[in-house]
């Protein structure tokens, strides 16, 4: 991105978020029903599984985009994901309503994030595996976890 300016670098950092849920559904879209199950020695969760993970993940990040805005320097909620996985049986849960989950609260993140005031940009929030970090370095966390998942899912997708 050299050669843009910040807010420039931040409008396309925001619209790659704001296409997730197409890359997501384009991604699922070439995957088997049989390989959504698929689980390999080696893999800790399968593709149903991550994808709960994701509408959790952005369920968290919901609140903590909005924690960022109101509440600028408070602390902002992380989860064992896990633990979340184990207790909340990800495992014996389909993953169709993760998928819409998952497509209303990105879509709503997107709209917050695209709207807010330039000032909102210079909020931080206390996460407590980081520390005090900026609300734009929450958006690049969360980005590069979700591409993290999109990378993995990839990669069983192609071994189931």
């Amino acid at each position: 991105m050299k050669g843009f300016s910040n807010s420039e670098k931040r409008k396309l950092k925001i619209n790659s978020f704001g296409n997730g849920f197409r890359q997501l559904s384009l991604l699922l879209s070439t995957i088997d029903d049989a390989a959504l199950t698929y689980r390999s020695k080696g893999d800790v969760w399968n593709i149903s599984e991550m994808v709960i993970h994701l509408a959790d993940l952005e369920a968290t990040a919901y609140v903590n985009f909005r924690r960022a805005v109101a509440e600028p320097t408070e602390g902002i909620i992380a989860f064992d994901k896990d633990l979340w996985a184990e207790a909340l049986p990800y495992y014996d849960q389909p993953m169709d309503a993760s998928v819409r989950l998952f497509r209303l609260l990105r879509t709503s993140n997107y709209l917050l994030l695209k709207n807010i005031s330039h000032d909102a940009w210079l909020h931080t929030v206390n996460y407590p595996e980081h520390g005090q970090i900026s609300l734009e370095d929450l958006l690049d966390l969360y980005e590069s976890h979700f591409e993290r998942v999109m990378t993995e899912i990839q990669k069983i997708s192609a071994n189931g």
